[in-house]
């Protein structure tokens, strides 16, 4: 991962704590959408997820559908996920599996040994971050 701004740093404290705004936060982040000037970037150094509708007219297909799912993973509003997913680019979906992977979290899983009994493990994240290998 390229080295954090001070401005990013703001924002993922911010979005600290609550695993979909982490997720969309860092979706803006990644994808360069999280800069100050945004009208959706508070210069206080947080994210307004509803402003994102009201302010992506200018925006080619594929950068709204990604804001769209962002401000979906906050709450902020409803999407179809299928046609929103449809209409983005490679990188940007790489992006976005990221964003959900990150609200699953990681995951754990019940092994069943072939000698008998059974145990439960911790699962990496099933898709990391670009740029990030899972643990």
């Amino acid at each position: 991962m390229p080295t954090e701004t001070a401005h990013e740093a703001q924002l993922r404290q911010w979005a600290q704590g609550v695993t979909t705004c982490m997720a969309a936060t860092e979706l803006l982040i990644r994808a360069g959408f999280a800069e100050p000037g945004q009208p959706w970037v508070n210069p206080d150094g947080w994210i307004d997820f509803a402003e994102i509708e009201k302010n992506i007219g200018a925006l080619s297909g594929g950068e709204q559908r990604l804001l769209r799912i962002a401000a979906s993973l906050f709450g902020a509003m409803k999407i179809d996920l299928g046609n929103e997913i449809a209409g983005i680019d490679r990188t940007h979906l790489e992006l976005v599996l990221a964003a959900l992977s990150a609200v699953h979290g990681e995951g754990a899983d019940i092994v069943h040994h072939a000698g008998g009994g059974a145990s439960l493990v911790t699962l990496p994240t099933a898709y990391p971050w670009p740029g990030e290998t899972s643990s």
